[in-house]
Order: C-alpha cells, then sequence, then structure tokens
C-alpha cells in the first residue's frame, strides 16, 4: 500500500453552476478518496485524502470525467502532506461556498436542455412530466437570470420561488444531478405559463396545448423563452411565414427555424456529422445548414437572399413541448417552427412581459408569457462549419460570458465597448477575455441602453475594476461615446482602436499568435486618415501595433449611407469616374431615373458628398448592382453580398477557371505599389461589366467568377505582404470573410502558396469580434 497524503488544489474554469462539484463528489466517492470540495471565489478548491497513487489518479483524469459544459482551464497545488492512513471508510464532503477570496468569480452560461431533463419531461410517471420549466445542472438559465455575484438562487430572479420540499430535498442531495441547481424547479413551486391575446388578456384553458393549435393554424406566438421573446411560426407553411415578415416588416433577412429532433433537420438539411454534434451540444446553437434537394420548407421565403436555412433544436423544455405534442394533444407534431428575434426592427429583443405586448401587438396573434424574471438578454448563438469545423458568427447563449484564454497575460484590466454593429462588449484582465453576449446593433435606444446596463454589470459580476476603456476610432459610434463617459467617470484613460486593426488582433490572438498579416475585408470602418477603410492587409509586429501594406483603391459613395443602402449609386458613380456617363440603357437596366444617376455622377466626379470607400462590402455592392442582383434599396447588412454569394453558389463549382474570368484573376483588377502600399483597382472590372451588360442569365458564372478574382487579389495583396516583412502567417478576419466561397477560395490559394493561414472560431469574424480584439490591443499597451 501506498503512502497517504492529504493535496489541496485550486481548480479555475468553468467550475461553477455547471455541476462540478456534485460530479467531484460522485468520483470522489467511486475512487475511494476521502475529503472536501468547496466553491470559492473564482475557484473550486478540492482536498483530496486517500493512497498517493488515487488521488494521482484522480487528479489526472478528472478533466476527461467532467459534467457536460465544466471546463478546467488550470490547476494549481496548494499542498500535499503525508497523513495516517484511515481507519475505516473514506469521508467526502461539500462544505459550503466560501466567497470571501480575493479571486474572481465566474458568471455562467446558459444552457440547452440536456437529455436526463428532455426524458422527464416526455416520461409520464415523472413529476416534471410536461413542466415547461425543467432544468439541473446540466442546463437551464444562468447568466440571464443573475442580478449579483457569486451565483447563487438568492441573487437570482428565481429566487422569489420558494422550493417545495421536494425540490429542496433534490437542492441539498449531493447525490443529485439537481444539487444546487438554482434554476430548480416543478409545477409544484416554480414559474407558469400563460396564454393571452395581443391586449394581454388570459386566454383561458392550457396555455400550451392552445400555443399549438394556433401554430398549427397558421397564427404566430410571441414566445418568451431563455433569454428573451421569439416569434414563432409554422416554417412548413407559406402563408404563415409571408404573414410574418410583412408584420415584422422584415422582408429579405433570413429566418432561423427550429427543428423538432434531428431526424427532422436530416430530412431537410444535409448535416455533416460537425453540425450533428453542435446542434446536439448544450450550447446548442443555430448552425447554417444546406437545404436538401426537394426541402418542404420554403426556402425562398425563409431565407430569400442566401438559399441555406439557420436550424436549431429546442433549447428548452418549452420549446420542446411546442414540438412535440404530449397525450391527448390533437395537435399534431410541429416539425420545423419559424424561431424568430422578438422585436421591433432595430431593436434588441423584448425582455418582459408588458414590453412584448406593447412592442409586438401588431405582429403577435397570442402570446405565450411566463413569469420567471429575465434580468439580462441573451441571442441564440449562430453558427457554420468552415474546413469541417464550427465558426461562431454570434457569440451568445451558451458561450458567452464564458472567458476565452490567451496565450500570455495583458498588461493592465480593460473595459473594451465594441463596434455599433453586432455589438458585444468585452472585459479583459490577466490571461482572460471575457465577452458579453451579443448586444447587436445600437441604431435604437433602447440598444443603447442595454449596453450601458451590461457595461455597468459585467464588471461588478467579475468584481473587476478596468484600468482603460477601449473604444473604436469613429467619434460618433454609440459604444464609443458610452466608453467614453465610463472612462470619465472612472477616471482611467482611453485607448482609441482603429477597427480592422481589432478585427486583425482579435483573430490572431484567437490562435495564440502576437504578430502576423491579416486580410481584414468588411463594409466600413474609420481609418487614421479619417477615410473609410474596409479591404486591408495588416502587418501586426505585435499585438498593440500595425503597419497598412495594400488596400482596395478609393470609390466615392454618392450621398454617403445612402449609397450602402442604395448599391446602384456605387456602380453609377464607379463607372462615371471612369468617364462612363448614366445612358438611358443603363438607368433603364438599374431602374433609376435619368436625373438621379445624373445626380450620382455629378457628386463621384465633384467629391460632392461622395466620401471615398476602400472597402471590400462596397465593392460587392457595385458588382452586384452591375449584374442586376442588388436591390433597389438593402433592408439588411450584407444583403447584396449574400445575394451576390447565392447566385455563385448556383454554378456549383469551385474551379479557379470560370467562364468569363481568366484562370489568373487578373483581367479584373489591376495592382499598384507606391513605396510599401499596394492598392488594388478594379476599373477593368466595371469597364468590362459596362460594355458587356450581362443578362440574367449570365448573373451566377459572373457572380462565381468575381468572388475568383477578389480571392486573387487576395493573393496578390498577402504575396505583397510577404515580400515587405518576411511573415507567412495570415489571418482571415471582417464579416466579408463569413462568405463561405470567398473564405475557400482565399484559403485555398494561400495555403497553395505556402501561407498559414488562421480564421476565426469561436470570435466571431464580425463586428461582433471587434471587442476582444480592442481588449487585446488596448490591455497589451502599457500606457494610452
Amino acid at each position: 500500500m501506498s503512502a497517504w497524503i492529504r493535496e489541496t488544489v485550486d481548480v479555475r474554469g468553468i467550475v461553477q453552476g455547471v455541476g462540478f462539484r456534485p460530479a467531484v463528489f460522485r468520483l470522489a466517492r467511486i475512487a475511494g478518496l476521502g475529503g472536501t470540495v468547496q466553491n470559492r471565489t473564482g475557484v473550486v478548491r478540492i482536498v483530496l485524502e486517500g493512497e498517493a497513487g488515487r488521488v494521482s489518479a484522480f487528479l489526472r483524469d478528472l478533466p476527461k470525467r467532467l459534467p457536460p459544459h465544466a471546463r478546467i482551464d488550470g490547476r494549481r497545488t496548494l499542498s500535499v502532506e503525508t497523513i495516517p492512513a484511515a481507519a475505516g471508510p473514506a469521508s467526502f464532503r461539500i462544505l459550503e461556498s466560501d466567497f470571501d477570496a480575493p479571486s474572481r468569480p465566474v458568471v455562467p452560461a446558459d444552457l440547452a436542455l440536456c437529455p436526463a431533463c428532455r426524458t422527464e419531461v416526455l416520461d409520464p410517471s415523472n413529476r416534471r412530466f410536461g413542466y415547461p420549466f425543467t432544468t439541473c445542472c446540466d442546463c437551464g438559465p444562468r447568466y440571464t437570470v443573475i442580478e449579483d455575484c457569486p451565483y447563487d438562487r438568492a441573487r437570482t430572479t428565481m429566487r422569489v420561488f420558494d422550493l417545495c420540499p421536494d425540490c429542496r430535498a433534490e437542492y441539498t442531495d449531493p447525490g443529485c444531478r439537481r444539487f444546487h441547481a438554482e434554476s430548480i424547479a416543478c409545477p409544484a413551486c416554480g414559474p407558469r405559463l400563460r396564454l393571452a391575446d395581443p391586449q394581454g388578456r388570459a386566454t383561458g384553458g392550457d396555455p400550451l396545448r392552445a400555443a399549438r393549435a394556433a401554430l398549427a393554424a397558421g397564427l404566430t406566438v410571441a414566445v418568451r423563452g431563455l433569454g428573451g421573446f421569439l416569434l414563432a411560426a409554422d416554417a412548413l407553411s407559406r402563408d404563415a411565414v409571408r404573414r410574418l415578415r410583412e408584420r415584422k416588416r422584415r422582408p429579405h433577412k433570413p429566418f432561423a427555424v427550429m427543428a423538432a429532433d434531428l431526424d427532422t433537420v436530416r430530412r431537410h438539411c444535409a448535416v455533416p456529422g460537425a453540425a450533428a454534434t453542435l446542434l446536439a451540444s448544450p450550447r446548442a446553437p443555430i448552425v447554417i445548414l444546406d437545404p436538401r434537394p426537394g426541402c418542404a420548407a420554403p426556402i425562398d421565403l425563409l431565407s430569400p437572399d442566401a438559399a441555406t436555412l439557420g436550424v436549431m433544436l429546442p433549447t428548452t423544455a418549452l420549446h420542446l413541448l411546442l414540438a412535440r405534442p404530449l397525450p391527448g394533444d390533437p395537435t399534431p407534431p410541429l416539425d420545423l417552427l419559424v424561431m424568430t428575434s422578438g422585436n421591433r426592427s432595430g431593436a434588441p429583443i423584448c425582455l418582459g412581459n408588458e414590453e412584448a405586448l406593447e412592442a409586438l401587438a401588431d405582429v403577435a396573434d397570442l402570446f405565450l408569457l411566463h413569469d420567471r424574471g429575465i434580468e439580462l438578454r441573451a441571442d441564440d448563438s449562430l453558427a457554420t462549419l468552415r474546413d469541417g469545423r464550427p465558426q461562431l458568427w454570434r457569440r451568445a447563449r451558451g458561450w458567452a460570458p464564458d472567458p476565452v484564454r490567451l496565450s500570455r497575460p495583458l498588461r493592465r484590466a480593460v473595459l473594451a465597448m465594441g463596434a455599433e454593429l453586432k455589438n458585444s462588449i468585452a472585459l479583459a484582465a490577466g490571461d482572460e477575455v471575457f465577452l458579453s453576449p451579443h448586444i447587436g446593433d445600437l441604431e435604437a435606444p433602447e440598444a443603447v441602453e442595454h449596453l450601458g446596463k451590461v457595461a455597468e454589470r459585467l464588471p461588478r459580476f467579475l468584481r473587476l475594476q478596468p484600468d482603460a476603456v477601449a473604444v473604436d476610432l469613429h467619434p460618433d459610434m454609440h459604444s464609443t461615446r458610452l466608453g467614453r463617459a465610463i472612462a470619465s467617470r472612472l477616471g482611467v484613460p482611453v485607448v482609441e482602436v482603429q477597427h480592422h486593426h481589432a478585427h486583425a488582433a482579435a483573430c490572431l490572438a484567437e490562435h495564440g499568435l502576437e504578430s502576423g498579416l491579416a486580410l481584414s475585408f468588411d463594409g466600413t470602418g474609420l481609418g487614421p486618415d479619417r477615410s473609410v477603410w474596409g479591404a486591408e492587409l495588416l502587418h501586426l509586429p505585435e499585438p498593440a501595433a500595425f503597419v497598412r501594406l495594400a488596400t482596395f483603391a478609393p470609390a466615392p459613395l454618392p450621398g454617403g449611407d445612402a449609397a450602402v443602402l442604395d448599391p446602384r449609386r456605387q456602380l453609377v458613380a464607379r463607372w462615371a469616374l471612369l468617364g462612363l456617363p448614366p445612358d438611358p440603357e443603363v438607368c433603364a437596366r438599374l431602374r433609376v431615373d435619368g436625373e438621379a444617376a445624373a445626380l450620382w455622377a455629378r457628386q463621384a466626379t465633384g467629391g460632392l458628398h461622395a466620401p471615398p470607400s476602400h472597402a471590400a462590402g462596397r465593392l460587392f455592392d457595385a458588382a452586384a448592382a452591375a449584374l442586376g442582383l442588388a436591390p433597389e434599396r438593402v433592408t439588411y447588412e450584407g444583403q447584396t453580398a449574400i445575394r451576390l454569394e447565392g447566385f455563385a453558389a448556383r454554378t456549383g463549382t469551385t474551379s479557379s477557371a470560370t467562364p468569363g474570368c481568366p484562370a489568373s484573376g487578373e483581367g479584373w483588377f489591376t495592382a499598384q505599389t507606391v513605396g510599401p502600399m499596394m492598392q488594388i483597382d478594379w476599373s477593368p472590372l466595371f469597364l468590362r461589366l459596362h460594355g458587356e451588360r450581362p443578362g440574367p442569365a449570365d448573373a451566377p458564372a459572373r457572380a462565381r467568377a468575381f468572388h475568383e478574382a477578389v480571392a486573387r487579389a487576395a493573393l496578390r495583396m498577402a504575396d505583397h505582404g510577404r515580400e515587405r516583412t518576411g511573415c507567412t502567417v495570415v489571418a482571415l478576419t471582417g464579416g466579408v470573410f463569413m462568405n463561405r466561397i470567398l473564405h475557400e477560395r482565399v484559403g485555398a490559394l494561400l495555403g497553395t502558396a505556402g501561407f498559414r493561414v488562421v480564421t476565426h472560431v469561436e470570435i466571431p469574424p464580425n463586428d461582433g469580434g471587434v471587442a476582444f480584439g480592442q481588449a487585446v490591443i488596448a490591455g497589451s499597451r502599457s500606457g494610452v
């Protein structure tokens, strides 16, 4: 028999609020070890007593035997001492939490319904049969119900529900998976549903059964979910989907759908193994999938521009019970439901019952409400697959605010305020960056108000006072203004971070890289020269510094932001600069009045309220307009680029030898180098499109050719960067690289040319990742 020891360790990571202590308790008993486990501020302390070999094996194997969402990021041994062997059976206990230690608390993320709770909800013999708020340590609300830290029931919105004797017994039983499950509830003591009409009047009867019948009849139901309201409708009914679009005033932006189960998803979409794993995971995001030929869902209405489908599985017992009928319910299964954000256009999702009744009265026919408070919003996360691996496009439920680990500690703590669109914020200290859930676009006052609430709560929850506040270089962003106000109140410096530098640093830091090249392609971002950037090759010799090495030649935006909403303005401007005025044939083809087109041309040539833009996103706009694919008015961000990608995908080829585009791609652009800077000039492309004037039948091949040309231009830029710096690492970042065709082609070309290509994984490539990059940059500097 080996010597007996007592080893004390502190474990950090995602180890609180996720069933970690009960798991340690059960595993220690199985191993025959004595000791204790205790929540402390920011860590879990484990004391193990037993034979040295068993203690060592327990600690070695623990990371492989964790609950679904637990994660060990580090372990520190505090002491090891020799003790006498125990005379009887070892005793292991869970101690009361001690939150007085000066460590950082952990705010756990919300998790999707676990298999055990799903089984209970559908089991007629279980006391939680049909109960829509069934949760345990492995699933349910966390971040969305927290009022203060440390995380326990008394500091959540669940505190108003006194536990019944049965729930109290589970809550205090270390052997139960509901031991200290702060959202524990049952029909006897927990939250309740009610169904109301748009005036808030109760409809009577079984709320779930009535809501299901309404959905089957083609009505729209506003559902109060985990982190806010969703609007639900029958996704297989063209009339129901069309009516929802009209009421929500959302003519084109894709709707996400919820499938009853994974088999249903497979009937409608191609589901790679990685996608199936992601859908069924505790994080359970919406996943972008390709519909199968003959898919019964009306893809032309659900996703008019992209021809892809965002699909999720039920994330709570409530969602499951909407899809699946219980015995006695005459409404058949609802296999596919639209589940889209419950909000007014531009505003964040509604949280409270009264808020939703007021904001959505003209959208929803019925309201499925409940009395469990939602303290903080959390949208559904959104993911796709890149090279067979998940890539997050919206980091929210399931991921946030879990910390992202850096390769080395930052020099100071930073609150980073993010961007104007797809906003999220970040709080960074040491080697951890805590990203808030997706907050969204800041055009509505309610969104700015929520941003302020999160910016106040996150530092308080984490007991972390920032030493600096990082903001975007653009002075008029709401996030920048609020960040400056917070910095003034705290008496800390403001660090301005250029937008594309933040994108680049975010992607490199996610891969543990301190330096590298980055192709940062998006729609807009203010440069230090006060011009609009957005197709940048940057070299980062270190996280806090960058050198601009290449970009696209600028093109005017007649009317400024009005040209972003109407891409025809951009096309007319590009042609005007080439000496090609808008003739009657062009005006007819673009469906634009001749006087308006002439005005846009004069603005472009005269520099009259026509700011120049280098952005790749604007190039996609103008090209789509030239091919007759751009809408007369853009109704959501990135619409023209998404539509252009959708047409390119119809060719079904990834070959560079695409009709209409030389294999080299050089025929559609030229590259000029002046000093260290290269500029890609797209004049040949627009001269060609003006002369050829392709028709609708030519659009798919020309759209594919355009993507190939942009990929070849990106390769030229990267080659230039390698020649200037010797660097062979290239990060692909910015919202334009959400384009699957472009991402694949650029990655393939760079790989063949000998570059190491890194892309985003858990940090979104769009503006949702800007705060992460801002935090890394500002935290890497010792001064302003």
